[in-house]
């Protein structure tokens, strides 16, 4: 059953007796109920994944489940497939030994499996004590479904641990869903989770929740075992990269093997919420330490013994003062990718560094991102969108308008340099913390018109962008790019366009500051300004080129010169490209491209119309004589003098631009008698 929230709320029970405001449900049997008469919605597709069930230590098995497709979302642009991670926790039960295992997240209705199945095979099913949810959303509901029916079946209760947040979700949908309430009421004990909820294992050993909530995820929790000193870090510390089959579950290689996925997750997923990082971070205090060898039966005479004295060193140190205590790390156990063993302290301070400077960011330059998201798809714009401003050097304030409140809404459009908000579309109207929050933007903003834009999705016809964009062009808020709308969940060419979208507000942005902070001595020319470094980096030229590049339905193309041949055999070349360009995100390792390389004479008309400002997604090959590459897709300008089919084989991240180093695979001269287009400049500042 889906969900549809309308534009009001009502009180209603959370599992636990209390009562709560919530967003009031009205049963659908389906999505389509939102389409004109006879249009379906498309199919969701699934991927297939290779299972594997691995020990990480002997408490504590991985279920691994490795898809090696390409999914559409921006996070997973490295097109390196992922992992989809459970973990199956072994207690020392005495009471009942029958019951001994907790499994900690559910999977994903995107892939081909069924958890219950699964552990059926395995042969532990009948074991489940508790589930522990770390991150919830629709597509994850089915799995815990599948797992209550066979609670049901044994007429059995489990034990179900969430944050209040994910509660709020799952009452909604057992509201939709009377199999789901039915299972939910009759079958499971839900746990809200606190900073001071635990799970005991036996022997004294724990399972501590950690919320580290942030605005894409505002149920996340994460969870540590004091038993094997393991952190289960849900979203945090993940990384989109398959691992092949039989292979180890651990980080073997190292930062230098894994960082770069490591990173790139953070870019997409939790860089335009460095605050609450950063607070997220600061629970998760780590303390490197090395594996537990332990006897369980000796750990089990010793627990009375641990207790006391825990309890002596509270009356003589102090109880808990709220400073989290460092928490004791073997090893990180997320959601995607490997278990982290051997850069534990190291992905640590990584993500403290990228966050600082992601804070520092915010601090100099922001758009605010403000959106509210009723099937997940308006948020993945949002995220797509986050990804281009901060690609683009611009800070990222996002506030989730379902868990914030209008003096956030104002604190942060008070502070930004700009702003885009989204909605979905329900009932053909926007929901009320949307048409809240663009109340507060437009009161605020009314001195200070700050570029803007805005964001949608829908399942007809998408009314509430069209509020948004008339009520904010009323206003006379400019526009940075032209209103998206999304119809249903948002391919590669629609995320594509989301990023580039938000590249073109950044610049805006950078522009306007540019323009307010320019003295007097800049009207001097550029050359009359520059250093001597930068008057003789200028010296340095390269052959005028087009790089062009297609992945599935998204692609794009740039003006590129700083490009050079960087080896014999195998014959490969070094490119550049600046962070902010819309290509990059088609540049992964990997990844595929043509290098046109102009002709001499017949260069200023190409460049004249990729020099044009294209909106985001517009057809940047229009008006050129152009061809498909047989092998990559990519446009290959026919009235070029030669080109280049070449793959992406490393990726060096250089300041402002990534160096890409590629082997060429086939290539072709096009014109034998004219000579390849130079591009000369004046100074080393700017192409």
């Amino acid at each position: 059953m889906a969900l549809i929230c309308r534009n009001r709320f009502s009180k209603s029970r959370n599992f636990n007796g209390t009562r709560s405001l919530q967003c009031a449900a009205v049963q659908q049997s389906d999505v389509a109920s939102q389409l004109p008469p006879g249009e379906k919605p498309p199919p969701k597709k699934t991927y297939p994944v290779h299972l594997e069930s691995i020990p990480v230590t002997a408490n504590v098995d991985l279920l691994r489940a490795t898809c090696t497709e390409r999914l559409p979302e921006i996070q997973f642009g490295q097109k390196k497939g992922t992992t989809t991670n459970s973990y199956l926790v072994k207690t020392q039960q005495v009471l009942n030994p029958n019951k001994d295992r907790i499994l900690i997240d559910l999977p994903s209705a995107a892939y081909e499996y069924d958890i219950t199945e699964w552990l059926r095979d395995l042969g532990v099913l009948d074991s489940l004590d508790a589930v522990v949810i770390t991150r919830l959303n629709p597509e994850r509901i089915p799995a815990l479904v599948s797992v209550l029916r066979h609670i049901a079946s044994k007429n059995e209760k489990i034990r179900v641990y969430l944050s209040k947040v994910a509660g709020q979700l799952l009452q909604d949908r057992c509201n939709a869903d009377e199999e789901l309430k039915s299972l939910v009421d009759g079958h499971a004990t839900i746990t809200f989770v606190t900073g001071s909820t635990t799970i005991g294992l036996g022997g004294g050993e724990v399972l501590k929740f950690v919320p580290i909530p942030t605005p894409r995820w505002p149920d996340l929790v994460a969870v540590h075992s004091s038993m094997d000193q393991i952190l289960f870090s849900s979203s945090f510390f993940a990384a989109h990269e398959a691992a092949e089959p039989g292979s180890s579950p651990f980080d073997d290689g190292g930062w230098g093997e894994h960082g770069d996925s490591v990173k790139y997750y953070f870019d997409c997923m939790l860089a335009p919420a460095a605050r609450q990082v950063s607070r997220a971070l600061d629970k998760l205090k780590i303390n490197e330490v090395s594996p537990r060898v332990g006897n369980p039966a000796m750990d089990a005479m010793l627990a009375p013994l641990k207790s006391f004295l825990n309890e002596v060193n509270d009356a003589v140190m102090g109880a808990d003062d709220g400073i989290p205590e460092p928490l004791a790390v073997s090893y990180i156990c997320p959601i995607h990718g490997p278990v982290i063993r051997s850069s534990v302290m190291q992905v640590w301070m990584r993500y403290k560094e990228w966050t600082k400077e992601q804070i520092d960011l915010v601090d100099s330059s922001s758009v605010a991102v403000l959106y509210a998201s009723a099937y997940g798809n308006t948020a993945a714009l949002a995220q797509a969108i986050s990804r281009g401003i901060t690609k683009a050097g611009v800070g990222v304030n996002t506030l989730n308008l379902e868990q914030c409140g209008a003096d956030e809404v104002e604190e942060a459009i008070s502070k930004s340099d700009g702003f885009v908000i989204g909605s979905p579309t329900l009932g053909g109207h926007m929901p009320t913390q949307v048409q809240t929050a663009l109340g507060t933007v437009m009161r605020v903003g009314a001195t200070n018109k700050i570029p803007c834009g805005v964001f949608g999705s829908f399942g007809w016809s998408g009314e509430a962008v069209d509020m948004m964009e008339g009520k904010l062009k009323d206003a006379a808020f400019p526009f940075a790019f032209p209103s998206i709308r999304c119809k249903f969940k948002p391919t590669e060419a629609m995320l594509q366009i989301c990023e580039q979208s938000g590249t073109d507000l950044a610049q805006t942005v950078k522009k306007n500051i540019r323009i307010r902070e320019k003295a007097a001595a800049q009207k001097l020319s550029v050359a009359e300004n520059a250093s001597g470094t930068l008057l003789a980096t200028g010296r340095i030229i390269g052959s005028l080129s087009v790089l062009t590049a297609k992945d599935g339905d998204a692609e794009s193309g740039m003006l590129a010169s700083w490009v050079s041949q960087a080896s014999f055999d195998p014959p490969g070349l070094t490119v550049a490209v600046k962070k902010d360009r819309a290509i990059e995100s088609l540049l992964p390792i990997g990844g595929k491209f043509v290098l046109n390389v102009l002709a001499e004479g017949r260069d200023r008309p190409i460049m004249r119309e990729m020099v044009k400002q294209f909106a985001p997604g517009e057809d940047r090959f229009a008006n050129l004589n152009t061809e498909r590459s047989e092998s990559s897709g990519a446009i290959i300008l026919t009235d070029a003098a030669s080109y280049l089919e070449c793959e992406v084989s490393q990726r060096m991240e250089t300041g402002d631009h990534w160096l890409l180093y590629a082997t060429v695979q086939d290539g072709k001269v096009l014109d034998e008698t004219t000579p390849a287009a130079v591009h000369f400049r004046k100074v080393g500042s700017n192409y």
